[in-house]
């Protein structure tokens, strides 16, 4: 990993991928996989040397554990992108509460699941594929929920978007990134505000291409990509 992005979501992270690559760099953006497991707490010493086969991460959850990624790749440089407080959170607001909420805690029929062993009674089969399926449906909440609870919850202490709450984790996510990462290591962007090439570029140390900074959303309600 060359670069990684300490930008918290909704903070432009969607156009600071697309303008690494564009730049040549191959990476992820909000990654899904590598990091679960310390999310969940199912490790006690977790490797965060997981990303030696990209040159970038960006966003979430990677963002989260900028202390311990940027000593596993001690060269790397940082780059946090933050933008106005209030604007940025209508945005996490709106996209976490209404386009992808979750349930605070694990559901009632997952909960029972686990307590009766489900799993290794399914496991213990042979079942048709689908009535199979179609249990676990009934009983397990997906992956997607449970890694997006784990994610909010670790992040900002709570599945379900709240503004006090929210705002601090935020601004204090912003602080200690700077705080701690040194000058020369470091790049704030600001892309909402229109930060672009001539911040990037030289901090990189190549050149500014011959096209325009991309921009993931202009407007507040367009769409709400990260």
């Amino acid at each position: 990993m060359k670069i990684l992005g300490a930008g918290l979501s909704k903070t432009g992270t969607s156009s600071l991928h697309a303008a690494l690559q564009i730049l040549g760099l191959y990476g992820l953006h909000f990654d899904r996989d590598r990091l679960n497991e310390i999310l969940s707490g199912k490790v006690t010493q977790p490797n965060f040397r997981c990303y030696d086969d990209v040159d970038v991460v960006t966003d979430l959850p990677s963002a989260y554990f900028y202390r311990e990624l940027a000593a596993a790749y001690p060269d790397s440089k940082i780059i946090l992108t933050v933008r106005d407080v209030d604007a940025w959170w209508r945005s996490v607001e709106f996209h976490i509460n209404h386009r992808f909420p979750v349930s605070p805690s694990l559901g009632i029929r997952a909960q029972l699941a686990q307590r009766w062993q489900l799993d290794r009674w399914l496991s213990q089969g042979p079942w048709p594929t689908d009535w199979q399926a179609g249990w676990q449906n009934f009983w397990q909440e997906s992956a997607s929920q449970q890694f997006r609870r784990d994610l909010r919850n670790c992040v900002y202490g709570s599945a379900i978007a709240t503004e006090f709450l929210y705002k601090k984790k935020y601004l204090e996510h912003n602080d200690r990134v700077m705080a701690e990462i040194p000058p020369d290591r470091l790049l704030v962007m600001n892309i909402p505000a229109g930060d672009g090439w001539e911040k990037l570029c030289p901090f990189l140390g190549v050149p500014i291409p011959d096209q325009p900074f991309p921009h993931a959303y202009k407007t507040e309600h367009q769409a709400y990509k990260r």
